[in-house]
């Protein structure tokens, strides 16, 4: 019995070592899967669609609007391209900001 404070506080202590290198390997997983994403995301495949091609896309994306007060379809919805287009990204604001088309 006189033991077993002593024990208890060796418990305690290897518990504690464990718990701060537990924490160490959860911020060191935080990190290394933080670096993964940015580096996921630099190699999508849509950074790599030509200009050219999102041009076209996006010229498919205008939808004239009807609406009673507007019959020429002229009134800007915000949810609408290009204004939406515009949202996304910079590389997708300058292209689309720079596509006469589309305005």
């Amino acid at each position: 019995v006189e033991t077993t404070p002593a024990a208890l506080e060796a418990l305690d202590s290897k518990i504690a070592q464990a718990r701060e290198l537990l924490e160490n390997l959860l911020s060191a997983r935080q990190h290394v899967q933080s670096h993964f994403e940015d580096a996921k995301s630099l190699l999508h495949p849509m950074r790599f669609i030509p200009n050219e091609l999102l041009a076209k896309i996006f010229s498919h994306c205008i939808v004239k609007v009807h609406h009673v007060e507007d019959p020429d379809g002229l009134d800007p919805d915000p949810r609408a391209a290009p204004w939406l287009l515009n949202g996304v990204c910079r590389r997708w604001r300058n292209l689309a900001t720079n596509l006469p088309q589309l305005w």
